[in-house]
């Protein structure tokens, strides 16, 4: 893979791998957004600019791989307490598009997408905010929101696409799964070269101490096949004395893309921006008040008094009880009617171990599927809502 793809192709594929990952609807029965337990990575101090910095590790697999890179893991975020963080990345310039006739002509792009992150070791929290556009369909310039916020074991997350929000259970929280676009995984080994070239000055940003570097396309770790789609670059990268992360980060490159596979222009300039702030600082994360009361499915249909929600969306929710199957079946046959349902003329169906009820009320009909979990004790409901 040439160097010069690898700068605008991987910081494309990594934003498009936050879109998909943050827009993913998980199955509503199980647990969404399962992280893996990061790997505790080994705390290096950046040493004086004029001292050897160690040989550079191996290239950075090509992205598209889903797995954080080593780079990523090692960015020295994962050793702080608590962060936040925000990268702007824009672009205008040329692309060719296909007409109706099967000629193609070039117009002018621009687009733009900005992460707002915050990180907090204990009690476990992160949160993410994201808008971009021109990344999806580069004729149209409308904003796309998506937020994720997940607090210990429980998660919300909200599209503009569908104007909502959805809470599902998550698993451990991963520093590595949310921080793929740091300068680390978007040009990873640059801040090693750096390092190993010296000749950084001494800089307070924020109050924190960092070593200041100033780089140009040739410092950029290079593959076999040269850098062709970089005709010039310049940038700053500032690296805290005390531990070894990236509070600042700038870039600019002018790109021609030669062989079709850049996803947002053809030719054209980049720019990148990047910051840390607030570390260690005291930091609350905590869902929006909208996102709290997307919790259920609605407030006339009842949920048992020890419901621990699983997924939730407007007119969906899934949740576990301790109940057998049978008490659930029997909860909602009696809950229901006093909240104005009426169960359906056969709107019973029982199998082995599962029951599905189906009520009216007025236009709008619910069900509820009411089954043995498959993992561990204890009943999985599910009820839907739909209104004619």
């Amino acid at each position: 893979m040439k160097t010069g793809r690898f700068v605008i192709i991987g910081i494309a594929v990594l934003a498009m791998l936050a879109l998909t990952w943050v827009a993913r609807t998980p199955e509503p029965a199980q647990s969404a957004a399962r992280l893996l337990p990061a790997g505790e990575a080994q705390l290096q101090v950046t040493p004086q600019p004029t001292e050897e910095a160690g040989e550079l590790g191996e290239e950075a697999d090509e992205l598209g791989e889903p797995e954080p890179t080593e780079a990523a893991l090692s960015s020295g975020l994962d050793k702080l307490d608590s962060f936040r963080s925000e990268v702007l990345v824009s672009w205008s310039g040329v692309r060719a598009f296909e007409e109706e006739n099967g000629t193609k002509v070039d117009k002018q792009v621009e687009g733009f997408f900005n992460i707002k992150s915050a990180y907090v070791r204990q009690p476990p929290a992160y949160e993410m905010h994201m808008e971009s556009s021109g990344m999806m369909d580069t004729e149209s310039d409308e904003i796309s929101k998506f937020s994720y916020i997940q607090v210990g074991d429980t998660a919300w997350m909200y599209q503009s696409e569908s104007d909502s929000w959805m809470q599902m259970a998550a698993g451990t929280i991963s520093l590595d799964e949310f921080m793929g676009m740091t300068p680390t995984g978007i040009l990873p080994g640059l801040d090693a070269r750096l390092k190993e070239k010296g000749g950084a000055s001494t800089q307070d940003r924020g109050g924190i101490k960092c070593y200041n570097y100033s780089f140009t396309e040739k410092d950029i770790p290079q593959g076999t096949e040269g850098m062709d789609g970089v005709n010039s670059a310049s940038g700053e990268m500032c690296i805290a004395v005390e531990g070894d992360y990236i509070v600042n980060f700038s870039f600019s490159a002018d790109i021609t893309n030669e062989e079709g596979e850049n996803p947002m222009f053809d030719k054209g300039s980049l720019k990148i921006e990047y910051k840390v702030f607030d570390v260690n600082q005291p930091i609350v994360i905590e869902p929006p008040a909208e996102a709290l009361a997307q919790k259920g499915a609605r407030e006339d249909i009842p949920m048992t008094a020890d419901a621990k929600i699983e997924f939730s969306m407007p007119g969906m929710v899934s949740y576990k009880t301790a109940l057998s199957v049978s008490e659930v079946a029997q909860f909602y046959e009696t809950e229901m009617p006093k909240q104005g349902w009426k169960l359906s003329e056969n709107g019973k169906t029982t199998m082995e171990d599962m029951v599905i009820l189906n009520f009216t009320k007025g236009k709008d009909q619910a069900s509820v599927m009411i089954n043995k979990a498959e993992e561990g004790e204890g009943t999985s409901v599910m009820i839907t809502v739909q209104s004619e």
